[in-house]
């Protein structure tokens, strides 16, 4: 076995003594060689100099050539290349092998393998300049963490490898399940790989072309690329793209770039950046024209929250910004595009943007807010409220002097126009509370409190009058407190005074007495998982009429109960003692994760006859393991008496399957509702998994997008 250092010491240069070295190298070299060639006792070792960069080599045979300057290895050939610090960087084992020591270059003209901190490398042949760190491999297979690389030639530059006529995967299967081809690849190991003209094959079966594929690799998996196919009534076939990039630890960005055969293309991004000390911000838009449409339709949502710089450093309040708006081209633009988006049938427009002033004691707050309904053909939007500005002002609980009360007060000024009002208003509010809590025995409180209440309306047009109104009143709460839970006794009193007077309203049809009531309220809680409330109200009134039944409010019942791990049930019922029952919802949820069942009953006054059922259904299939299912039914019965039911109708009905194969995700989604006949299929590669705990996603989802599922990337 022959074993020796080649010295790549030799950088540039044209002094004498580099030159006397080299030969003096070389000479040793040879004569090692012919050495060892000569004598079959132990290998001639070399004596080992000083360099920055060198390889090591060992083989079964050798041969130096003086002239070509060539060393040629054969059998068992193994070359380390070595830093200034002796550590091996890379590995490179093949059967023939030779080092040409005048260009610093090694040719490896049949099948080897290179290891590297980067991975591992096979190739059928290439040439390597181990002082430059170039070089081209043929037919070469890279392998890192879970991702096989193929290129027909690899290129290599300073830590990067450039694959021509590439492949990509990370099934480990032969033949792969699937592949990406790629007219050529940049792979970075542990940073990045970026694919150019790639097109997406299961098997031998082409799927779908996309002209730049990218995905960071390192800190987690930054990047997602999923596709989502499908078909409904209104937009025809279609295809979905979604991109999301990591920025950074606080910054995300999404891009959607959609082909509906009907409607044309649409384009969309979404960015989520969060710093919580210091910024929250969420941004979604989406745009689209479709075919023979003169002007685009769009969608555009979001808000952020900021926290503003001191006027200065004596200043210890705390400045901050707020922005909300969902802004769309018509109302029916979620529905026709987003339809996991709550406001998808019910839409409305809105805009909102406030500075606030916090201190110890102290919140002042300057806001304009815009608020838009539909018109009744659905097609457009009108103005229904706005304020520009509104000021409002609120303290915290103070007490005045030595006295034993608190005090409160807020009010507000604004500028503000109302629905089917031509003109605006100038209109104020203050609040003034005065209250105390008073143990009167073990487990019973009294908190009485007194305020007084001052409108006031600034004439902004002909037709109106400067005017103020005052209120005045008292609340009274009695309390009882126990273990299981608590009982309230409430009597709340609120009186009118005349408009621009200090006396009561009592030429009004209540007598300038707007509430004068008793509520009862009782909360029971005997254990965690269980609590049961209801509360009422009398109205004592004397310019009340009716009967008894009439001066008694809705009652409100409610009730929870989770009797064990997978199981809750919630029922709630509002009860008019005039009028009759007004309104009762139900739901039951049982199961876990995978295996579950959810079961709603609504009936609401609005709606009378008429009881609305939601159902979910989430089961793994019995014949197919690997599938999991989930349905959602919703549908109306109505009925005249009891159950005489005359009418059935669905209004939702939705069917998701689930499917893991072994190198990606699937999905398939099957959707009716109103207008709406769908079905979509997602795929998703096992390598763009999310992080499983993404806590930039799942603040956004709460914060911004609370109706989406773990895992969804768009509405």
């Amino acid at each position: 076995m022959i074993k020796h250092d080649v010295c790549n010491y030799l950088r540039p240069s044209h002094s004498s003594a580099s030159s006397a070295f080299y030969v003096l190298l070389l000479s040793y070299v040879a004569a090692g060689i012919l050495s060892l060639a000569a004598l079959p006792a132990g290998a001639y070792e070399l004596p080992s100099a000083t360099g920055t960069h060198r390889v090591a080599f060992s083989s079964e045979e050798g041969d130096f050539n003086e002239y070509t300057r060539v060393i040629n290895l054969k059998g068992s050939v193994q070359l380390d290349e070595l830093d200034q610090e002796n550590k091996v960087i890379k590995i490179i084992k093949g059967r023939n092998l030779s080092i040409d020591v005048a260009s610093r270059t090694i040719h490896v003209p049949e099948d080897f393998v290179m290891d590297s901190d980067s991975g591992t490398v096979y190739g059928k042949s290439g040439m390597f300049d181990y002082y430059a760190e170039t070089g081209h491999i043929n037919d070469g297979r890279f392998t890192y963490k879970n991702f096989v690389f193929f290129g027909k030639k690899v290129e290599l530059a300073e830590k990067r490898y450039i694959y021509k006529k590439a492949t990509i995967t990370t099934c480990d299967e032969s033949p792969p399940h699937y592949q990406i081809k790629a007219s050529r690849i940049y792979l970075a190991p542990g940073r990045y790989f970026l694919a150019y003209n790639t097109l997406f094959y299961i098997g031998k079966m082409p799927v779908f072309y996309f002209p730049v594929l990218y995905k960071p690799m390192a800190g987690g998996t930054p990047f997602i690329s999923s596709f989502s196919p499908g078909v409904d009534g209104r937009n025809g076939a279609y295809v979905k793209s979604n991109y999301i990039f990591r920025f950074s630890p606080y910054t995300k960005g999404k891009l959607f770039l959609d082909y509906f055969s009907k409607k044309g293309f649409g384009a969309g991004a979404e960015v989520d950046y969060q710093k919580k000390e210091k910024n929250i911000t969420n941004l979604s838009v989406y745009r689209i024209r479709e075919y023979g449409a003169e002007d685009d339709r769009w969608g555009a949502n979001g808000g952020s929250w900021h926290m503003l710089s001191r006027f200065n450093e004596t200043d210890r309040g705390t400045y901050y910004s707020q922005v909300f708006f969902r802004a769309l081209s018509d109302p029916e633009f979620n529905n026709d595009f987003f339809r996991s988006n709550p406001f998808a049938v019910s839409p409305d427009k809105q805009a909102s943007l406030a500075f606030t002033r916090k201190s110890n004691s102290t919140i002042t707050r300057l806001s304009f807010d815009e608020k838009y309904t539909r018109t009744p053909d659905l097609k457009h939007f009108h103005k229904s409220y706005e304020s520009a500005p509104r000021l409002d002002f609120q303290t915290v609980p103070f007490k005045l002097g030595k006295t034993p009360f608190m005090n409160t007060f807020n009010g507000y000024f604004a500028s503000v126009k109302e629905a089917d009002l031509p003109y605006y208003q100038k209109k104020g509010r203050g609040v003034w509370t005065v209250s105390e809590a008073m143990p009167l025995a073990r487990n019973i409180t009294f908190f009485p409190s007194v305020f007084y209440d001052a409108r006031v309306f600034v004439a902004t047009s002909a037709v109106t009058a400067d005017l103020w109104i005052g209120r005045y009143g008292t609340s009274l709460n009695l309390r009882y407190d126990r273990l299981w839970g608590s009982f309230d006794m409430r009597y709340s009193y609120t009186g009118r005074l005349a408009a621009n007077k200090l006396a009561k309203d009592r030429r009004a049809a209540d007598k300038g007495e707007e509430i004068s009531s008793l509520s009862p309220e009782l909360f029971i809680m005997p254990h965690y998982n269980t609590y049961f409330k209801a509360n009422t109200s009398y109205d004592l009134r004397n310019s009340a009429r009716g009967s008894f039944a009439d001066h008694l409010s809705t009652m409100t019942v409610e009730y929870y109960h989770a009797p064990r791990k997978n199981l809750d049930i919630y029922l709630q019922d509002s009860y008019s003692f005039a009028k009759g029952n007004r309104s009762f919802v139900a739901q039951v949820n049982s199961g876990g994760t995978q295996n579950y069942t959810g079961l709603g009953l609504a009936s609401y006054n609005s709606q009378p006859g008429v009881l609305v059922f939601n159902q979910t259904f989430g089961f793994k299939v019995p014949w197919a393991d690997s599938w999991r299912a989930e349905a959602i039914l919703r549908y109306k019965l109505v009925h005249e008496a009891g159950l005489n039911f005359t009418g059935f109708c669905f209004f939702e009905k939705s069917l998701i399957l689930y499917k893991d194969f072994h190198d990606f995700r699937t999905r398939w989604d099957f959707r009716v509702r109103r207008g709406v006949k769908e079905f979509s299929f997602l795929l998703s590669l096992k390598m763009n998994d999310p992080a499983r705990n993404d806590r930039l996603e799942e603040s956004s989802r709460n914060y911004w997008h609370p109706w989406r599922k773990v895992g969804q990337i768009r509405d």
